[in-house]
């Protein structure tokens, strides 16, 4: 049965298909665009699955679910990313830790889109010569993630961090865990993970939601042969410090703090974020003292992540001071700490938080591509519209006093 949510002044319709398949459906009429995109919860971070029967659990290549996101597009019929084209389409995927995403945009021919789409990724092709050649692509765009400054900042980062936890290797793997993959591991693993009744398919725009219910009828649960599991990680960081000669004008830098884990939670997610902009937004103490000093000409970029078995906050600027700043953003934190949340900054910046989610409702990519992010917290936007605006500067308190730790601190700089 059927779900109708409001929020925002929005409709918001989430359904389960036939086979299990969470759908959630956006109806924005007199939009021109559509959008559609169907999440698969299998990401780079699962690496070891452990099988019904199998007293040892079954280790993945890394970088594998990525590699089968480059190959599902090729199907025995010909190329579907060429056919979303023939049918006015733009369709593209992508994957990160914890989820694969294959999507598509369009104007015209909707249906005949969303019906190709959940077609293709529940009908792989792996034909070991197609993926042969895919390796080489992969591993250019492995040589190239190494040249870029920002991803090697990130990699480098979360290395740093974690010893275990596959969260610490790229999304696209190593040049030697491609080399070893092979298309009948590569359908081992399809046959693992790539479960429709654990799938969510997300439509936004001027769609009619009774024709998407009857495509869904495509889809066919699967029988599990599994489960992902990982190994624990350690409560410490592995290094405090890298830095690596790129041979750049600016040194980038990226801070990081890796984080206690624990169960998936969208307000605290949200809380941390609206913490870590009054720790070092633009309106924070920390970014008037850090321009003062000339350590930064820019506020720092903020991301809070978590997931199975992985929490962190990171922060990414530019400057040749990278120390310094790390140190004053963690002297802020005290100040922070020890002084308390100031209620009128915290309210200016709830006030912000809810502005930027109502201005989501009014672009069909932006509530698409944000409806993805919010699969692993089982909610859509009218629960990111509710929470934000519930949240209440204790929130943030509670957080204040648990979760930064000086020694949980890294630092990676690139020259």
């Amino acid at each position: 049965m059927g779900l109708m949510r409001h929020g925002a002044g929005e409709t918001i319709l989430r359904e389960r298909a036939a086979a299990g398949m969470r759908c959630c459906i956006y109806p924005k009429k007199q939009f021109g665009e559509k959008f559609a995109a169907v999440v698969v919860p299998f990401g780079s971070n699962d690496v070891c699955c452990q099988g019904e029967n199998s007293e040892k659990p079954i280790r993945f290549p890394l970088g594998v679910a990525h590699f089968i996101e480059h190959k599902l597009f090729q199907q025995s019929w010909g190329d579907a990313l060429f056919q979303f084209g023939k049918q006015g389409a733009a369709a593209n995927a992508f994957t990160d830790g914890e989820k694969t995403v294959y999507y598509f945009s369009c104007r015209e021919n909707f249906m005949e889109n969303l019906r190709l789409l959940l077609d293709f990724v529940q009908h792989p092709c792996f034909q070991e010569e197609d993926v042969e050649k895919e390796k080489s692509i992969i591993r250019s765009e492995i040589r190239m993630g190494k040249d870029d400054a920002n991803r090697a900042a990130y990699e480098t980062m979360v290395d740093l961090m974690y010893q275990k936890h596959p969260v610490r290797f790229p999304v696209a793997g190593t040049e030697e865990s491609v080399k070893n993959t092979t298309a009948e591991k590569m359908q081992k693993v399809y046959d693992a993970c790539y479960l429709p009744q654990k799938f969510w398919l997300i439509c936004a725009g001027d769609v009619d939601d009774h024709q998407i219910m009857e495509a869904t009828a495509l889809v066919q649960e699967k029988e599990s042969t599994g489960k992902i599991v990982y190994c624990k990680e350690p409560d410490t960081i592995q290094e405090r410090y890298r830095e690596i000669a790129m041979g750049l004008r600016r040194p980038v830098f990226q801070v990081g703090f890796k984080l206690e884990p624990g169960e998936r939670n969208l307000r605290e997610k949200l809380a941390m974020e609206l913490l870590m902009d009054l720790w070092a937004g633009e309106s924070s103490p920390f970014f008037l003292e850090a321009y003062e000093k000339d350590l930064l000409d820019a506020p720092l970029e903020r991301m809070y992540s978590c997931g199975n078995g992985f929490a962190f906050c990171a922060f990414m600027g530019s400057g040749e001071q990278a120390e310094e700043t790390a140190e004053l953003l963690l002297t802020h934190w005290k100040r922070l700490k020890q002084n308390g949340i100031d209620e009128n900054h915290f309210r200016r910046l709830q006030k912000k938080a809810v502005g930027q989610t109502l201005r989501l409702f009014q672009s069909i990519s932006a509530i698409g591509l944000t409806q993805i992010e919010l699969t692993p917290f089982d909610a859509d936007l009218s629960d990111l519209f509710r929470l934000t605006k519930e949240l209440h500067k204790k929130d943030l308190e509670k957080l204040l006093q648990n979760t930064i730790a000086q020694d949980k601190m890294v630092l990676s700089v690139m020259r």
